[in-house]
């Protein structure tokens, strides 16, 4: 198994199985691509699977109401998230300052963090992308 392979499989397992994702687009010099993210030992970037995108496009934070725990363990634990909130405080929740210059003003942003705050997800679905970060 390749690396790439390894951490798409491992930071999948952080992610809740409502959000389905089809490929990891990103792990190296991804901060440069998200500005205002605090640096962490990691994220990554995925892209959402297009039942996802539906499922955001057509319910929003009612339909990431049962999007709250990963798939499986990671660091000996399953992560728990706190609620998911929307644009900027969504952003805020997660300790982002802000989105990419070319990001419409309009556009869908949802986040959450784990309850101990080791982990975060971020979901962009006009980009069909979800982002995960950790520290620690």
């Amino acid at each position: 198994m390749g690396w790439r392979q390894g951490l798409r499989q491992r930071a999948r397992q952080g992610i809740p199985a409502l959000l389905e994702v089809d490929a990891l687009l990103q792990a190296h010099g991804v901060l440069a691509a998200l500005p205002g993210a605090r640096i962490a030992p990691g994220l990554v970037r995925f892209q959402l699977a297009a039942v996802t995108c539906e499922g955001l496009q057509g319910q929003g934070l009612r339909w990431l109401q049962g999007a709250r725990q990963g798939r499986g363990t990671v660091a000996g634990r399953v992560p728990r998230y706190r609620p998911w909130k929307a644009g900027a405080e969504a952003l805020a929740e997660i300790g982002i300052g802000g989105l990419p210059d070319d990001w419409p003003a309009h556009a869908a942003v949802y986040g959450c963090s784990s309850i101990d705050r080791r982990h975060w997800l971020l979901l962009l679905p006009e980009r069909a992308q979800l982002w995960l970060g950790w520290s620690g």
